[in-house]
C-alpha cells in the first residue's frame, strides 16, 4: 500500500474513533445533566413544599430563634439559685474533669508504648496500673455526664410543662385554644411529645456544645506546648473550612423537624378520632373511609420522614469526607512536625535521636490530636443539632405565644366576611380577633341580654341582636331547627364564646351549671361522679355526707348503684359500666348535689323514660334551680314558664308560655 494512502487510512481511523469518543462522552454528559436536572426539579419541589410550609411555622437559626429560646430559658431556668443551675455547675466540673483525665490517659500511652520498644517490664506494669487506677474517677464522670444531662432534661420538661399547665388549665383556655383558636391544631402532641424533645434536645446541646469547647482550648494549648502553635492552628483552620462548607450544604433540618412534628400530630389525631366517634363510625360502616385517611396521614408522615433521612445520609457523606477522612490527613501533618517541621533539630536533639522517646511523643501526640479533631468535629457536625432544636423550639414557642394571645383576650381563626358585590357570598381570612368586644356585668340572680347577637367565633351570624331577661323561677325552654344556634345562645351565656357587642348581665359562674347530651364521666371512685368537680374534701367541707349522696341517687332513681358497684370508693370505667339512661341520671344528680341558680340543659334526659324525666325537673324545680333547656320534646314544655324561640334565619323570640292552651 502507498505510503500516502496509508497515512490517510489512519487519520480517517483516528477520526473515526476520536468520532466515537465524542459520541459516547457526550452521552455521558447527556446523563449526568440529566440526572443533575432531575435533582435540582425534586430539589425546587422539595424547597416550594418547605417554603409553604413556612407559613405554618419555621423552624430557622436566626434571630427569632434567639428570641423565642431565650424566653424558654428564662421559663425553665427562672433564677440563679434554680436546681438547674446547680446541675449546669457541676455538668462543667465534670466536663473540665474528664477533659483533663483525657489528657492524662494520652500521656499513659505514650508511656506505655516506650515501655514495649524499650522492652521494660516493670514501667509498662506500671503504667497499666496507672491506667486502671485512672478508669475508676474516669467511668464515674462519664457515667454522670449521662445522669446529668438526663437529670437536667427532666427539670427542663417539668418547669415548661407546669408553665404550659398553669395557662392552659387556667379558666377556660384550654376550650379557647381548641375551638376558637386555629393556630395550633394538636395541643396535645405539643404539651407531650413535643416539650419532651425539646428538654431533651435543649439538655444534650449544652454538653455537646461546652465539653468540645473546653477540648479545644485545653487541648490546643497542649499540643502547641509539644508540636508548636502552628499544629492546633491547621486543624482548627480546616475544621472552620470545613464548618463553612457544611453549613453551606446543610439543608434547612429545623424547618424540616417542624413539620415532622406537625405530620406526627395529625397522624396522632386521626387515631383520636377514630376511637372519640368510633360508635357513630361503625354504624356509617364509614371504616374503609377512615382507613384511607389514617393511611393518607401516615403515608404523608413517612414520605417527610423518608425524605429527611435521604438528606441525612448525603449530609453524612460530606461529615464523613470532611470531618472524618479529611481531619486524619491533617492530623498525619500535625503529629510530623515535630520529625519534618521547621523545629526538627531542636526536637531530635532533646530526645536525642530516641527511636522510643520519637514513638512515645507520637503516640500521645497522636491521642491529643485526637480528641481535638473530635472535639472541633462535634462542635462543626453540632449545627444540625441546633437545627433540630430550633424546630423544636418553634412548635413550643408558637403554643406559648397562642396561649399569651388568648390570656390577652385575643384569638385567630378563619373569619367570614361577607363580600358586597356579591350577595350571599362570604371570603375567608385569617385574623387576629378581640375576644370580648361586647360587656360582661355581673349580677346577684340575673340574667339579662341586651342587644347581645349570636355570632360564632369565625363570625357567623346565627341570631340578631337578643334583649330578654330571666330572673329566678322563670324557667325557660329554649326551641329551634338544627343550627339555628340554641347551644350557642349558652356558650355565649356560659363564657365559652365572646361576646361581639351589646351587654351581657349573668351571675358568677359558680352559680351557672351545665348538663349536656353525653355528660363526662371522669376516671376516679363513684362519688367523683356525682361531686365532680369538687375533691372529697370540699364535699366535706359543705358537709356532705355518702348518706346525703345516696339520697341524692335514690331522688334519681339509682340508689341501687351504691351495692351493685361496691361502694362510692370504687373505681371503674363509668362510661363502659353505665347505660345511656344512667349516665344522664347522675348528671342530675350532679347538678342536685351543687345546687345552682340556674342549670342548662342540653338534650340532657333524652335517653330517660318520661315519668322519671317529670320526676326529675319536678325535682329541680323543689331544689329552687332555675332551668334553661334546650329541647324538641313537647312534654317538657309543662315544666317551663317562658320560651325562646329560633326560627333558623337569624331571626328569634322570647315569650311566656300559656299552660291552658298548650
Amino acid at each position: 500500500m502507498p505510503p500516502v494512502l496509508s497515512k490517510i487510512l489512519d487519520v480517517k481511523q483516528f477520526m473515526l474513533k476520536s468520532t466515537k469518543r465524542k459520541v459516547i462522552s457526550g452521552a455521558v454528559i447527556a446523563v449526568i445533566l440529566y440526572l443533575l436536572k432531575i435533582r435540582l426539579t425534586k430539589s425546587k419541589t422539595e424547597n416550594m413544599k418547605v417554603k409553604r410550609d413556612e407559613k405554618k411555622g419555621k423552624g430557622n437559626v436566626d434571630r427569632m430563634f434567639l428570641k423565642r429560646i431565650l424566653k424558654l430559658l428564662k421559663i425553665v431556668i427562672p433564677r440563679l439559685n434554680s436546681p438547674e443551675i446547680l446541675d449546669l455547675v457541676l455538668l462543667t466540673a465534670s466536663l473540665v474533669a474528664r477533659t483533663f483525665l483525657s489528657i492524662y490517659v494520652a500521656n499513659v500511652n505514650g508511656q506505655i508504648v516506650r515501655a514495649i520498644i524499650e522492652q521494660n517490664l516493670n514501667m509498662f506494669l506500671q503504667r497499666i496500673l496507672k491506667l486502671g487506677v485512672v478508669a475508676i474517677p474516669a467511668s464515674f464522670v462519664n457515667s454522670f455526664l449521662d445522669y446529668l444531662n438526663k437529670s437536667l432534661a427532666i427539670r427542663f420538661r417539668k418547669r415548661l410543662t407546669q408553665h404550659f399547665h398553669d395557662i392552659y388549665l387556667n379558666d377556660m383556655i384550654f376550650y379557647q385554644l381548641s375551638n376558637l383558636d386555629s393556630r395550633v391544631a394538636n395541643p396535645d402532641q405539643r404539651l407531650t411529645a413535643d416539650i419532651e424533645k425539646w428538654a431533651n434536645s435543649l439538655s444534650q446541646i449544652y454538653s455537646n456544645f461546652s465539653k468540645p469547647v473546653l477540648d479545644i482550648i485545653l487541648f490546643s494549648r497542649k499540643l502547641a506546648e509539644l508540636v508548636g502553635y502552628q499544629g492546633p492552628m491547621y486543624v482548627i483552620l480546616y475544621y472552620l473550612i470545613s464548618g463553612f462548607l457544611l453549613r453551606f450544604l446543610s439543608p434547612p433540618f429545623g424547618k424540616l423537624t417542624a413539620i415532622e412534628q406537625r405530620l406526627e400530630g395529625d397522624y396522632r389525631a386521626c387515631h383520636s378520632d377514630l376511637v372519640y366517634h368510633s360508635e357513630e363510625i361503625a354504624f356509617y360502616r364509614g371504616h374503609a373511609w377512615e382507613k384511607t385517611r389514617i393511611t393518607n396521614s401516615f403515608n404523608n408522615l413517612i414520605g417527610h420522614t423518608g425524605q429527611i433521612i435521604l438528606k441525612r445520609l448525603y449530609m453524612g457523606v460530606f461529615d464523613s469526607m470532611l470531618v472524618k477522612y479529611g481531619a486524619v490527613m491533617v492530623g498525619y501533618a500535625v503529629v510530623g512536625l515535630p520529625v519534618f517541621g521547621s523545629r526538627r533539630e531542636e526536637y531530635l536533639k532533646s530526645v536525642n535521636n530516641d527511636p522510643s522517646a520519637i514513638t512515645r511523643d507520637y503516640v500521645r501526640n497522636s491521642s491529643l490530636l485526637i480528641n481535638l479533631a473530635k472535639a472541633i468535629g462535634r462542635l462543626v457536625v453540632s449545627y444540625k443539632e441546633i437545627q433540630q432544636l430550633a424546630g423544636y423550639t418553634t412548635l413550643v414557642a408558637e403554643l406559648d405565644e397562642v396561649l399569651k394571645d388568648l390570656i390577652n383576650g385575643k384569638y385567630m381563626r378563619t373569619m367570614l366576611q361577607s363580600n358586597e358585590n356579591q350577595p350571599g357570598y362570604f371570603a375567608q381570612k385569617q385574623s387576629l380577633v378581640s375576644m370580648n368586644r361586647g360587656q360582661i356585668v355581673e349580677t346577684e340572680n340575673t340574667i339579662k341580654f341586651e342587644e347581645v347577637p349570636i355570632i360564632s367565633p369565625n363570625n357567623d351570624i346565627l341570631a340578631q341582636k337578643m334583649t330578654f331577661e330571666i330572673q329566678p323561677n322563670m324557667n325557660c325552654i329554649v326551641t329551634g331547627p338544627n343550627g339555628c344556634g340554641k347551644s350557642s345562645l349558652f356558650r355565649i351565656l356560659g363564657g365559652l364564646w365572646p361576646i361581639s357587642s351589646g351587654k351581657l348581665y349573668r351571675p358568677h359562674i359558680d352559680k351557672l351549671f351545665y348538663i349536656p347530651q353525653r355528660p363526662y364521666l371522669p376516671a376516679g371512685t363513684l362519688r367523683d361522679q356525682i361531686i365532680y368537680p369538687h375533691t372529697k374534701l370540699q364535699m366535706l367541707r359543705k358537709k356532705v355526707t355518702d348518706d346525703d349522696l345516696t339520697e341524692l341517687l335514690r331522688l334519681v332513681h339509682l340508689d341501687y348503684l351504691v351495692v351493685r358497684e361496691g361502694g362510692y370508693d370504687k373505681c371503674n370505667d363509668w362510661n363502659d359500666v353505665l347505660s345511656g339512661g344512667e349516665k344522664q341520671r347522675i348528671a342530675m344528680a350532679r347538678l342536685f348535689y351543687h345546687k345552682p341558680v340556674f342549670a342548662i340543659l342540653d338534650e340532657c334526659t333524652s335517653a330517660v323514660s318520661m315519668d322519671v324525666e317529670a320526676t326529675l325537673y319536678q325535682t329541680a324545680k323543689m331544689l329552687g334551680i332555675t332551668l334553661f333547656t334546650v329541647s324538641h320534646r313537647p312534654s317538657l314544655f309543662k315544666h317551663h314558664d317562658y320560651m325562646i324561640q329560633f326560627d333558623g334565619e337569624q331571626g328569634w323570640n322570647f315569650k311566656k308560655i300559656e299552660h291552658s292552651s298548650e
